[in-house]
């Protein structure tokens, strides 16, 4: 409990003092980073009413200097609404509907107003507040950062075995019932993540902005610390030993290296080089993503069995909704799908508990139906649609941001297929900030051309005015 104390108090102690120093907008690049870095296990339990996370004292004291020293010009208003508004009232009064009609009313109400605390209003200040392209770039570094710093406590975790987690008060998680610390997770890296596969997760999301930003670095000492931590997440991701955001990774880089040019995929080249030399230097490597592979493809291997749950997952969750036609509609309320009791068949024919959802699109079919279900795909798919045209609308090389955050939020949407991702973790709130930055980038960068086009014409139109100013 000291420690968690002591995270709350920098917490605050550190966003005030940035604000303080340097003005709200620079904040933000601050939050990014805490949001990565600060564990769930920091957290005091107010019992029979809510979990004080150091995240929640975080958005508290970032939602507070907001509205004390927060940008007020109107600059949203000149870019126009945020596109994702509608689906987002959408999806929060359908879980309100779902909440109303859930079977465990006191935790789904909890849930939802979570949903508004915790990520709306994160979201609607990161909108409201960001006001140049610098920021949206210090945004991604502090993102790049805090994962950075989760990658050397996985260095330490690696090979010490010790955890930074262990210095908070142990929790259960779903992914790991009964079971946790250091053997829970079968020495998989962790760091401050709830899971080795969240931190896997975020890792995949963190690699193409590390390589966004590489192309973008300016100095030497910035593209050593961005290679370095390239090769970090690449080294984590691995001892995560998560399958699906591997796959995630494989998808983001593949997609990147056919539609960027230039510096971005001259440093895949380089990553590619680097992976076949680990491979041949290493053929441990090499052997242990093949067993891998021929162990997923055995459905009588663990990992075999792991993967074939997820089928057995869509399944079972498919009917259970489908039962009932109201329930189809509307689920059985957020965060109720451990309180289902549903059951399935063990590989001896015996029957077992469902104890864990290894599918994010299972979790909300069945709490929140499939009209819930359709709401999140909406979100993914239009935030991704609208970063894809502006990618192939902005100028070049300012596109390219654009296409990173189209294949970040289509390889997020992937990596939900295979895992418990979204509502909860580090991870979920990196999501959401990607979607507002992608929408606002766009935005800036052409407010930026048409304040240079303005000012060409005012040029032309009074040159001996700009000469004067030139001289003066």
């Amino acid at each position: 409990m000291v420690a968690v104390c002591i995270v709350d108090i920098l917490v605050v102690l550190l966003l005030v003092a940035v604000v303080l120093g340097n003005g709200f907008e620079r904040a933000l690049p601050v939050f990014a980073f805490l949001v990565v870095v600060l564990p769930l296990e920091a957290r005091i339990e107010v019992p029979g009413m809510f979990r004080l996370t150091a995240y929640r004292i975080a958005v508290a004291t970032l939602a507070v200097l907001w509205v004390a020293f927060g940008n007020r010009a109107p600059r949203s208003d000149k870019l126009g609404a945020f596109p994702l508004m509608l689906l987002m009232v959408l999806y929060l009064g359908w879980c309100v509907v779902s909440t109303l009609n859930s079977v465990v009313l006191a935790t789904s109400a909890k849930v939802t107003l979570s949903l508004i605390l915790d990520v709306y209003l994160v979201a609607y200040i990161f909108w409201k507040s960001v006001t140049r392209i610098e920021t949206v770039h210090k945004v991604l570094s502090g993102l790049v950062a805090g994962l950075f710093v989760c990658c050397l406590f996985g260095v330490v975790e690696r090979y010490t075995g010790w955890r930074v987690i262990n210095l908070f008060p142990q929790i259960q998680h779903h992914f790991m019932p009964g079971v946790g610390g250091v053997t829970g997770t079968g020495g998989r890296l962790q760091s401050t993540f709830p899971h080795p596969i969240l931190f896997g997760n975020a890792l995949a999301l963190g690699v193409p902005l590390a390589l966004y930003l590489l192309s973008q670095a300016k100095s030497l000492l910035q593209r050593a610390w961005l290679w370095l931590a390239i090769v970090l997440m690449f080294h984590n991701l691995y001892k995560t030993m998560s399958r699906g955001p591997w796959l995630g990774l494989a998808l983001s880089l593949v997609l990147l290296f056919l539609f960027s040019k230039g510096p971005v995929r001259k440093s895949l080249w380089v990553i590619g080089v680097l992976v076949l030399a680990s491979l041949i230097i290493r053929p441990g490597v090499w052997h242990t993503l093949r067993n891998t592979y021929t162990a997923t493809a055995d459905p009588d291997s663990p990992r075999g069995s792991s993967y074939q749950y997820r089928y057995d997952l869509m399944r079972i969750g498919l009917h259970a909704v489908t039962a009932d036609l109201r329930r189809a509609l509307w689920g059985f309320g957020p965060e109720s799908f451990y309180d289902l009791g549903l059951e399935t068949q063990s590989a001896t024919d015996k029957t077992v508990p469902v104890e864990s959802c290894d599918s994010a699109v299972v979790e909300i079919m069945v709490e929140t139906g499939f009209v819930g279900l359709l709401l999140v795909t909406a979100l993914l798919t239009q935030s991704s649609w609208l970063s894809l045209r502006r990618f192939l609308s902005l100028p070049k090389p300012a596109n390219s941001l654009s296409l990173v955050f189209c294949i970040s939020i289509v390889a997020y949407g992937f990596m939900m297929l295979s895992v418990e991702n979204f509502g909860w973790g580090q991870q979920t709130y990196m999501l959401w900030i990607l979607m507002v930055l992608s929408i606002l980038y766009p935005r800036l960068v052409e407010g930026v051309s048409a304040n240079s086009a303005g000012l060409e014409a005012q040029r032309t139109k009074f040159p001996r005015r700009f000469a004067e100013a030139a001289r003066a």
